[in-house]
């Protein structure tokens, strides 16, 4: 099922160039529009409670970190229950992986992937979907894992994490 209307994104992230990287990564396609970009937790949370937002994109810049256990994206999971959260990050470790998508990722990306990837999984996690992957974020899984969980097809149909089998291995 396609969107007709652009999917409404808010980004967080504490680093200005960060912020207006993504923007424009965004922006450079027609199909996502970016209404809001804050630089913390707070500002984020204003957001949110004031406009209706498709999707939530928490990059590493406030996403916590393994000692707090993700906190920020915990607290935004059950303050903002029905928007979804796409985790941007530089994590390379399925650990952290395992880490971010149990403190409530709907989506994993890699900061290297490409605007279309970023979208496909954006597409996935609009129609329900819970732990989708880029393929690149599944490639960083041991091989076991990837051989049995994710499809790394061309077209990225049902690429996502297979989560008890991810965390088992974790």
């Amino acid at each position: 099922m396609m969107r007709e209307s652009k999917i409404e994104i808010v980004i967080a992230d504490d680093r200005p160039v960060v912020l207006y990287g993504l923007q424009s990564w965004f922006e450079s396609h027609e199909r996502i529009r970016v209404t809001a970009c804050v630089r913390n937790t707070h500002q984020l949370v204003a957001r949110l409670k004031s406009a209706r937002y498709d999707l939530i994109v928490l990059s590493g810049g406030i996403e916590g970190s393994c000692a707090d256990d993700f906190a920020p994206l915990r607290a935004l999971r059950q303050a903002f229950p029905d928007t979804p959260v796409i985790a941007f990050t530089e994590a390379t470790d399925s650990r952290t992986l395992a880490h971010i998508q149990r403190a409530g990722a709907a989506g994993l990306v890699s900061t290297r992937d490409e605007a279309r990837v970023f979208e496909r999984v954006c597409e996935r996690v609009l129609c329900g979907a819970q732990g989708v992957a880029s393929p690149r974020v599944a490639s960083y899984c041991d091989e076991d894992a990837r051989a049995d969980s994710f499809d790394v097809s061309p077209d990225y149909r049902d690429v996502r994490l297979s989560v008890t089998r991810f965390i088992a291995r974790v």
